[in-house]
């Protein structure tokens, strides 16, 4: 009767891994980060007003829109269970 070999043993997932090899990654990320973060060409002042702008008055045309609505079927709610 042959003998079972033993398990072979694998590797681990880290390898040859240093403890601290994971800060040299979050490191190199946030370089990275930076790095990136300087080619954006940010809008002007002008150009975020004018856009903050827009935002607020279609958010605030919504809001008109759905709280008539709202007010109309309020109503025709109470008028038919009333």
């Amino acid at each position: 009767m042959k003998k079972p070999e033993p398990p072979v043993r694998r590797a681990s997932r880290r390898g040859d891994e240093s403890r601290f090899q994971w800060w040299d990654r979050f490191r190199q990320y946030l370089r990275d980060v930076v790095y990136e973060l300087r080619k954006v060409i940010w809008p002007s002042r002008k150009e975020t007003i004018g856009s903050t702008s827009v935002v607020l008055v279609i958010v605030l045309l919504c809001a008109v829109y759905l709280g008539l609505i709202d007010a109309i079927l309020s109503r025709l709610v109470r008028i038919f269970v009333g």
